[in-house]
């Protein structure tokens, strides 16, 4: 159970990457400077996900809570063209959580 946090952070990252390099070029094709802005602030965000992703073996809260915000602040930013990227990361968020939790509750009964 473990290692879908890790694909769920990839594929929204990668969902995310993908995002943020559209809203970018678009943003420059047209000349909207915030725009081009947000995007390339979207696609940094999705590319720490992905390595976040892989931190929630060890620190599954500070994790956990960063993917779910990396998954909000990225819906805002980009808004539809991250829809995939913000399922993908929310889940993983909530997972890292609710799995972390259990893996304490079993490590504490042992």
């Amino acid at each position: 159970m473990k290692v879908w946090i890790p694909v769920l952070a990839i594929l929204g990252g990668i969902a995310g990457v993908v995002s943020g390099f559209l809203v970018t070029a678009g943003g420059a094709m047209f000349g909207n400077e915030s725009m081009a802005n947000d995007g390339a602030a979207v696609f940094w965000l999705s590319a720490l996900s992905i390595f976040l992703g892989f931190l929630s073996w060890k620190w599954q809260r500070i994790s956990g809570w960063s993917l779910i915000l990396i998954a909000i602040i990225g819906f805002f930013m980009n808004g539809l063209f991250f829809t995939f990227a913000f399922i993908f990361l929310l889940l993983a968020g909530i997972l890292s959580l609710t799995l972390g939790r259990k893996l304490r509750r079993a490590s504490e009964a042992i």
